[in-house]
């Protein structure tokens, strides 16, 4: 049996797949549920009662429109890690877990220094030499269990970009105050493109989305929006992706997947800071990789990539678009899936300037063939014929 035979033998076992695909990834939901998730702030630490909330809004207007079947739980501190997570099915353990980060960038405020404060960068810094950005103060508001905002002002480079402030008329913030860029979600309709704080609420909703067409099949799945996947990024691995490293440890041996996605932006950082900003990258479908950080990162196994390839083959006959991403990856949650399987897939979308260092953007078609993408393959992993023929596994 060729490949494209034996990838629509296995997807023929799920009635009205592609309706439903069409029915509820569409451009409007996926912009709708983007910017309720990227116009709520969720610096590291804090998307348990932050973004958490408004995922589990999302998950029950679905279900009361119909657009969410019962298969499906919402976790809002799964196993006590911090992580969100949708829980697809009812089988301790899931063959297969998607990832995606739910945290955003931040900065933390130590001294004053007269209008304004150092902050230390709880994140990869990527801002120009003398850079100026909107910002925001946030603290945690115990009477309304959320982060609020208690300071307005700008977040200043100096010194070749070595030292941030944070410039503001707030005179008494506390130490370790949250400094996060102020931003509003965008949809620029003509060109397609959005703006806004995309790394990664476009993953994250790409993963809802595809959640609610999995809640209407048989499917076992573990979507996981993670949190401390930012942070101050070392030589090594282990500085950052904390929150998804925990969540590996939590779990018993038995309950870990045979595949783990992960979903983030993929974008040219040495391009971008060298001013070029390749636009015809957007608008072309998702993406998927085969290593990440010039292998500082996973490294997907051979017969995983040529089974994506010929997934690219397949959905381009139903009209999604998934193409190969030869250029460079950044790592993401990937550096703590590979200690649970050899099987990691790096399935995203084209993006750009994730840290501000000019306004975020990515395409809404690429969302939209992502959330498409990422259904399929999580069907297909259901398969124990599939696993057994793609990945690094023991046969049933």
């Amino acid at each position: 049996m060729n490949e494209q035979s034996f990838i629509e033998e296995e997807l023929d076992r799920y009635t009205g797949l592609f309706d439903r695909l069409d029915k509820i990834i569409t451009p409007e939901r996926a912009f709708a549920f983007f910017k309720r998730i990227a116009d709520t702030y969720a610096p590291t630490l804090t998307v348990r009662y932050t973004r958490g909330p408004v995922i589990e809004r999302l998950v029950q207007e679905a279900r009361s429109q119909d657009l969410c079947d019962a298969n499906l739980t919402f976790h809002r501190n799964y196993l006590a890690t911090g992580n969100v997570t949708l829980e697809l099915g009812s089988k301790r353990r899931k063959p297969v877990w998607s990832m995606a980060h739910l945290d955003i960038i931040s900065f933390l405020t130590g001294e004053r220094e007269g209008r304004r404060y150092r902050v230390t960068p709880y994140c990869v810094t990527r801002l120009p030499e003398r850079a100026r950005r909107e910002a925001l103060g946030l603290a945690f508001a115990p009477d309304t269990g959320a982060m609020e905002e208690i300071a307005q002002g700008w977040l200043l480079t100096e010194d070749g970009g070595r030292t941030l402030y944070f410039e503001t008329d707030a005179a008494d913030l506390p130490p370790a105050t949250r400094v996060v860029y102020a931003s509003e979600a965008e949809w620029d309709q003509e060109s397609g493109m959005v703006y806004g704080t995309i790394d990664d609420a476009f993953g994250c909703t790409a993963l809802v989305l595809s959640a609610l067409v999995l809640s209407h099949y048989p499917a076992e799945a573990l979507v996981v929006l993670t949190d401390e996947e930012e942070g101050v990024v070392g030589i090594g691995n282990r500085a950052f992706a904390r929150g998804s490293t925990r969540l590996l440890s939590r779990v018993t041996p038995e309950m870990l997947p045979d595949l783990i996605t992960i979903t983030d932006l993929h974008e040219e950082v040495t391009d971008l800071a060298a001013g070029n900003l390749a636009t015809l990258r957007f608008g072309q479908g998702a993406l998927f990789a085969g290593f990440a950080s010039n292998a500082k990162g996973v490294v997907t196994p051979p017969q995983l990539l040529t089974f994506q390839r010929e997934l690219v083959r397949y959905l381009t006959t139903h009209g999604i678009r998934l193409g190969e991403n030869t250029g460079y990856v950044s790592r993401s949650d990937d550096v703590s899936a590979v200690l649970a399987t050899p099987n990691v897939a790096l399935i995203g979308y084209p993006g750009a300037y994730s840290h501000f260092a000019d306004t975020p953007r990515a395409h809404l078609d690429d969302l939209v063939h992502l959330a498409q993408t990422l259904a399929v393959y999580l069907l297909l992993a259901q398969s124990s014929r599939w696993r057994e023929r793609y990945l690094v596994v023991l046969p049933e």
